[in-house]
């Protein structure tokens, strides 16, 4: 049984600090625990302040301020990655009190399979109560500020049951657990079968009421959430945002709005609109502005810095984001596992730039069918292994493996690469010089060292004339890049292309947060033409760097599929990237340029670039 802690810090230093120290206290036998830091952007040295104090935990770095929603939904990926069965979502300012709160939480999830989700009872830290007069020194830590609840569908609002009472025993059922129309948010185990179905939060809403979304959601798809008593846990209440801040004010007016017009009942709803319009009249500046918000359809994240006190997103480029590593190797293998053992000691080699210390390279075995895991033992204690049930193709292989690194750059390699002298450092040492503002590839060489094409402009009906017809190498297929004016000189340095091959590429992840994962909406093939086509939109530039020089087996991985099934899985690309009227007319080009032409290269060759 694997279970995901995952909690998320924004400039919450010391509170993170704080619940990793608490979690030492939980029985961690009987199961795998993975605990997962998502950090959204923080400038207060978070990231290196956590990994110092437990290097063990996995700090997962967004690139920028993605607020509750989408925080924890790179947090799941991750987890899902990992091939997590139960993820425990936490706020940073929660502290563990129970050794057995995760024991105990799995074991009423385990008891109906209809249970998908559940949270404990709920306190709140000492000395961070609502209403501190109330309560002698005897009642701290005993005052309750979650013990179930409902959702009050007719103002919108959760209700949590309990709340500023002093704990008596009066909300625990006999049973220990019992459904609830609501969990809270703070602190939820859920089962990978209701993320499986449901997907993870809503990431519209950024701040406040996801969890009422996901709530309503999993009571529509036929789950139950359940509150525990047995087990609980102390809240340092509103640590995060403030009470009565602007950022409270802002999402939590626009997101009852969102979230009350699409679910609420007719009168709630004319209800909501009523009160919009006072609060857009009265009320306080971020109230107002949320109102109109909602009416402009902005949705997410928003910068509200302008607003008197108000805390402003970090967009990608505003400040030097902390990350954990510098860099991650991703590997995909599909029945290859000798050339992966070959890349694997090719990258752990002392002369390949791989430094161990701020470096990580996460394996896939994409299918069960001759996995690589027995070939790669010697390597295991020093990488990060995952496994598919079945192949899932290309980009989604690699994708799983991006979701699951940590690094500041993701440097994608084939399984059929071979790394030589410093290769890596070359490539990371250039996309350094570029300030993570380029994605940049190495030089790939046959086995026999000799040069192999792997830059490609992005095809078009022009190229393809022009390469058949005119005879202009370079045009429409695979080329070597040259430097301008020096004939069939290699670039000293580096060259910039329109794309090149992802058999070795090193993407910065702040591009990837910008551009996006790869595409899949295909098996194999055509995933590097589409990615430089979205580069080039995004005004991304892309390097031929050749003083990173790679061997490349070319073809090692798609020999596996077979011939005939590869034809079709390229076919299929094509009519994807293309649209099928446009792959009509360039495979009408290219049977009379094949025909008629002065370029008599066969097509099969060149598909992949069709």
């Amino acid at each position: 049984m694997k279970v995901a802690i995952i909690t998320l810090n924004y400039n919450g230093k010391q509170d993170t600090l704080d619940f990793l120290e608490s979690l030492k206290r939980l029985q961690v036998t009987g199961y795998r625990l993975q605990v997962i830091v998502v950090d959204n952007a923080s400038t207060d040295g978070s990231v290196s302040a956590v990994h110092k104090a437990f290097p063990e935990v996995d700090v997962l770095q967004t690139g920028e301020n993605l607020g509750y929603a989408g925080g924890f939904n790179r947090g799941l990926d991750y987890a899902k990655a990992w091939g997590a069965d139960y993820f425990l979502l936490i706020n940073n300012d929660c502290l563990i009190k129970d050794p057995d709160l995760i024991l105990e939480l799995v074991k009423t999830l385990k008891s109906d399979p209809k249970i998908g989700l559940v949270s404990p009872k709920i306190y709140f830290a000492p000395g961070f109560e609502f209403h501190k007069e109330r309560y002698g020194s005897k009642d701290l830590g005993k005052v309750i500020w979650f013990a179930g609840g409902k959702f009050d569908w007719d103002n919108i609002s959760s209700l949590h049951r309990g709340i500023d009472e002093v704990d008596k025993g009066q909300y625990d059922p006999p049973a220990g657990g019992e459904e609830a129309g609501i969990f809270s948010g703070a602190c939820v185990l859920i089962k990978k079968e209701v993320l499986e179905e449901l997907g993870g939060l809503d990431e519209k809403y950024f701040l406040y009421f996801e969890d009422s979304d996901l709530a309503k959601r999993v009571a529509e798809a036929g789950f139950k959430i359940y509150y525990n008593s047995k087990v609980s846990l102390y809240h340092k209440v509103s640590q995060s945002t403030g009470i009565g801040s602007v950022v409270t004010d802002y999402y939590h007016t626009r997101n009852r709005l969102i979230f009350g017009i699409q679910y609420g009942r007719i009168r709630t709803k004319f209800a909501l609109l009523r009160e919009a319009i006072k609060l857009f009249i009265f009320g306080r500046p971020a109230q107002r502005r949320g109102v109109l918000d909602f009416y402009l359809g902005i949705r997410g994240g928003v910068n509200l810095v302008h607003l008197e006190g108000g805390i402003g997103l970090h967009l990608p480029g505003e400040h030097n984001v902390e990350y954990p590593i510098k860099l991650s190797i991703g590997i995909v293998n599909y029945n290859t596992p000798e050339l992966t053992r070959k890349l694997l000691k090719s990258i752990f080699d002392m002369d390949s730039g791989f430094r161990r210390n701020d470096m990580e390279v996460v394996v896939l075995d994409n299918g069960r069918i001759d996995p690589c895991r027995d070939k790669i033992k010697e390597f295991l204690p020093k990488l990060k292994y995952l496994q598919n049930s079945e192949n899932e193709g290309f980009s989604k292989g690699y994708n799983k493996t991006i979701r699951y690194s940590l690094g500041e750059y993701y440097l994608m390699l084939n399984s059929d690469i071979e790394v030589l002298e410093k290769g890596i450092l070359k490539l990371l040492d250039t996309a350094e010089d570029f300030q993570g503002k380029a994605v940049v590839g190495g030089k790939l060489l046959f086995p026999d060292l000799s040069n192999q094409d792997s830059a490609f402009h992005l095809p078009t009906l022009t190229g393809a004339f022009k390469e058949y017809f005119l005879a202009r190498r370079g045009a429409y297929f695979m080329f070597q890049p040259i430097s301008p004016g020096r004939s069939q000189s290699p670039p000293s340095r580096w060259l910039r292309v329109e794309g090149l091959v992802m058999a070795c590429l090193l993407i910065p992840k702040r591009i990837i947060n910008k551009v996006g994962l790869l595409d899949e909406g295909t098996f194999i093939f055509f995933e590097d033409i589409e990615y430089a086509r979205r580069l080039k939109r995004f005004k991304v530039p892309i390097y031929f760097v050749p003083s990173a020089k790679f061997i490349h087996f070319h073809g090692g991985s798609t020999k596996k599929i077979g011939q005939e099934k590869a034809n079709e899985h390229l076919i299929e690309a094509s009519k994807h990237y293309h649209g099928r009227f446009y792959y009509i007319l360039l495979s009408l080009i290219l049977r009379l340029g094949q025909k008629f032409g002065l370029v008599k290269t066969p097509v099969s060759r060149w598909q992949k670039v069709t």
